[in-house]
């Protein structure tokens, strides 16, 4: 199976052979010339190329403060409940695949001189020149994760650590915020299983309500990593990723305005090969008439559908009455509650289902809108923790810093490079200062997703990845595998918590001495001030 290193070839000789269809010998170094070229390969390029997936704030901050190396962690600083499931790591190996060319760095900094608007922006061509030199056109940076599927309880908590040659670290900004969406994603998909105890109770349906067409695949890997949700309404994201998607749908009124009345509609429905596997809508007219339309159906002996689904008024009170009449009389349907629900809408439905005494197993729930949410719901920044001169093997004048809020600590960020450490008995991190010892009763717990620092010009991506197959690669399973484990093993203190959470997270003494130190400075500045 292919590797990362082996997609970023492909992805540029692909854009270079288009490029040379336009009678071009390689991509222009002029900007003038770029935007001469039609706007698919345009886009292709840009999409393709980090220097320009930036904006004006990394491009300033990649020269501040005055140190050749950097180091930054993604941090989650907001939980959408008891716990949060990482995800999307994916991502960043596409980002940082891509060799940036002599080519690419002249036309990017061109682009910045402001010659086309007379508005030039700061970029440091000759840094992107030496990476093109002295790392092959390869980002000099090394990054390790937490790894897919690990979910952690509290915050701020960070899911990742980069470091590396100052500029390269900075420009990997935007990696970080498609990061935390898709974290988000595999967190609200983790909340729904949990609630319903079983990934197929679960249809998604958020294709509708997607941003763009780009983010159908990575929102499936995202599910199926965070709850091992595998029923989908998106036909392109299961086209594109291939096994284990199955498609689910239900029909629309459309459908049965064919025919002359709603008994003569769903007749025919309940009569075609379709009938085992739709979910039929009944409130056509009215739900009760459709559900009684239904029955009488059913009685005659017809096959019944898959599920049936309340789609108006008060659906959890519908569908809970449908499912009593079904389940008294024998009949082994499903009923789809989908009405904009989120995982405190199941929380609540759920408890309901249990007091009527109904069937586990006969109640599926829809929520496409959910897993968009706001960002501001699960909130991913990125926070400097190190600088220094010399070498990685020698740092000289190193200085760790952290955000410090006095007045929410949840804010304030952690200084210094970390390692992760787990409890394997209740899957428990906790944070602890980069090369000390692992405490009792835990283990270390890092992946390295990305090293182009060890071996310069020649970088490592993690091989459990792989482009050609991503859901089925090592990496997506091992995170699903991991993100179930990890609930059982939390239990319901974390895993049924739905509301907002704060909980901070354990540091190792060593660790919560030096940001303590840091902010006690920072209290000490304010009193003398």
């Amino acid at each position: 199976m292919g590797t990362y290193l082996e997609y970023g070839k492909e992805i540029s000789e692909a854009i270079n052979l288009l490029v040379r269809q336009k009678s071009l010998t390689g991509i222009p170094r002029k900007y003038n010339e770029f935007t001469q070229l039609p706007k698919w390969l345009r886009k292709m390029i840009g999409n393709n190329l980090p220097l320009v997936l930036s904006d004006n704030y990394e491009h300033f901050m990649a020269c501040l403060p005055g140190k050749k190396y950097a180091a930054q962690h993604v941090l989650v600083r907001k939980q959408l409940g008891g716990f949060t499931v990482a995800a999307g790591f994916w991502k960043w190996l596409e980002f940082l695949s891509h060799q940036i060319t002599r080519e690419e760095v002249d036309l990017v900094a061109d682009f910045f001189s402001g010659k086309h608007n007379n508005f030039p922006r700061q970029f440091k061509a000759d840094y992107w020149h030496h990476v093109v030199n002295d790392f092959n056109g390869y980002m000099p940076i090394r990054i390790k994760t937490v790894g897919e599927g690990a979910i952690f309880t509290g915050v701020p908590f960070p899911i990742a650590e980069i470091y590396g040659e100052k500029p390269a670290v900075w420009v990997n900004e935007p990696m970080y915020i498609q990061i935390g969406h898709l974290c988000h994603v595999a967190t609200i998909a983790a909340q729904f299983v949990e609630i319903l105890g079983d990934p197929w109770r679960f249809i998604e349906v958020a294709f509708r309500a997607l941003q763009n067409s780009e983010a159908s695949d990575d929102m499936l890997l995202a599910m199926l990593i965070g709850g091992g949700i595998i029923s989908t309404s998106n036909d392109l994201g299961a086209f594109i990723n291939g096994a284990p998607f199955k498609p689910t749908g239900t029909t629309g009124h459309c459908f049965y305005q064919q025919w002359q009345d709603f008994e003569e509609a769903l007749r025919e429905l309940l009569n075609s090969p379709l009938a085992p596997y739709c979910t039929v809508l009944l409130d056509i007219n009215k739900h009760e008439h459709g559900f009684e339309i239904l029955r009488r159906l059913l009685e005659e002996g017809l096959p019944a559908p898959f599920a049936e689904r309340p789609d108006s008024g008060d659906t959890l009170e519908l569908g809970m009455h449908d499912m009593t009449v079904l389940q008294d009389e024998g009949k082994e349907i499903n009923v789809v509650f989908e009405d904009g629900y989120k995982p405190l809408d199941v929380l609540v439905a759920e408890k309901t289902r249990k007091q009527y005494g109904l069937s586990r197993e006969r109640a599926i729930y829809g929520g496409g809108g959910a897993f968009i949410g706001q960002r501001r719901a699960l909130e991913v920044a990125y926070k400097a923790c190190l600088f220094h001169d010399g070498t990685p093997e020698k740092p000289v004048d190193a200085v760790e810093t952290m955000k410090i809020c006095l007045n929410d600590p949840m804010k304030q960020s952690i200084p210094g490079r970390v390692d992760w450490f787990i409890n394997d008995e209740t899957g428990i991190f906790i944070l602890g200062k980069k090369g000390e010892n692992t405490p009792k009763d835990y283990t270390l717990r890092r992946h390295i997703l990305y090293d182009g620092l060890s071996n310069p010009g020649n970088p490592f991506f993690n091989p459990a990845y792989s482009h050609e197959s991503l859901a089925q690669s090592r990496a997506i399973h091992s995170g699903k595998r991991q993100s179930l484990s990890f609930r059982k093993m939390l239990g319901p203190d974390f895993t049924r918590e739905i509301g907002e959470n704060k909980t901070g997270v354990a540091m190792t003494k060593a660790l919560r001495e030096k940001r303590k130190k840091i902010r006690a400075y920072a209290l000490k500045a304010v009193a003398d001030k």
